[in-house]
């Protein structure tokens, strides 16, 4: 007698790695094309010089380790798109520092933690949080503030003529992208949901709704949406997940009293991503039955 071992079926999803990955860089088109026509060549020369050196990094370190190499399913240029988003156009003068930005993002934070799916921080964000603590000068940290936001009328919101970084050229069509990715469920919506609303609702109670026009930016909504909310650095339970919100809204308002913007909302998603294991191991649902 021939018996069969297989696993157990399972709901199939027509949604796979390469579609998630590309479907999220396309909701990604229109800030892109928004910050192109911003900020113009600095701009063009930043994105394709970031993604260019994500993808030849991610070729070189899986070759040289004898490992398949799966550029085509979108990672490395999702990590190179969203990097160079975050860059100030004023790095385009130092372009080798976003080039080492990507290198030590695909090398370090992916590569030595197990490549996509085994992630504990976001690449782009460690790539980013590398170079704000090497280059902070070129990254614009010698200020708090890098961005004056206008948020004085629809135009503003559209296209941003205060954006110090890529990213905060339109904080709509980030909106947009998000928005899409939601739908899509390429990120989850628990986390970006309740880290948004709640931290809108905590800066209005606290007296500090000055600070607005600094949180509903493109940088933010990037932050809470696409790099928070992203399913593989973030909990897998339900209720884990609006903890996590609810944490890093709480979080980002502290970085907001001492002053820091984009870069203090970058290192609260960094310190959630570190807590996503515990949080995930605490809220952990009870089997049936069990104690």
């Amino acid at each position: 007698m021939t018996y069969t071992i297989s696993p157990l079926p399972h709901v199939k999803s027509r949604e796979s790695v390469k579609s998630v990955m590309w479907g999220t860089v396309a909701a990604l088109i229109p800030i892109t094309i928004a910050a192109i026509y911003l900020f113009e060549f600095p701009a063009i020369k930043i994105i394709l010089v970031t993604v260019i050196a994500a993808v030849v990094a991610e070729i070189i370190i899986y070759k040289a380790a004898s490992q398949p190499i799966t550029i085509d399913d979108g990672n490395a240029v999702l990590v190179g798109l969203i990097l160079a988003l975050l860059m100030p156009p004023s790095i385009s003068d130092h372009i080798w520092v976003p080039i080492i930005g990507a290198v030590f993002a695909i090398a370090v934070a992916k590569y030595i933690f197990g490549g996509t799916g085994t992630l504990v921080f976001h690449p782009a964000l460690v790539g980013f949080a590398f170079l704000l603590a090497a280059w902070p000068t070129y990254m614009g940290a010698q200020s708090t503030v890098i961005s004056t936001p206008n948020l004085g009328s629809f135009s503003d919101i559209l296209i941003e003529t205060g954006a110090g970084r890529l990213v905060e050229a339109s904080p709509v069509l980030v909106l947009l992208g998000g928005a899409i990715v939601l739908y899509k469920r390429y990120v989850d919506r628990r986390v970006a949901l309740s880290a948004t609303i709640l931290l809108i609702l905590l800066i209005l109670i606290t007296g500090k709704g000055w600070q607005l026009p600094y949180v509903l930016t493109g940088g933010f909504f990037l932050g809470l949406i696409f790099l928070a909310a992203d399913p593989i650095t973030s909990p897998v339970t339900k209720k884990g997940r609006l903890i996590y919100g609810i944490m890093l809204a709480v979080l980002i308002l502290i970085q907001l009293h001492f002053g820091a913007y984009f870069t203090g909302m970058c290192f609260a998603v960094l310190m959630m991503n570190v807590f996503s294991p515990l949080i995930d191991r605490s809220t952990i649902p009870k089997p049936i039955g069990g104690k």
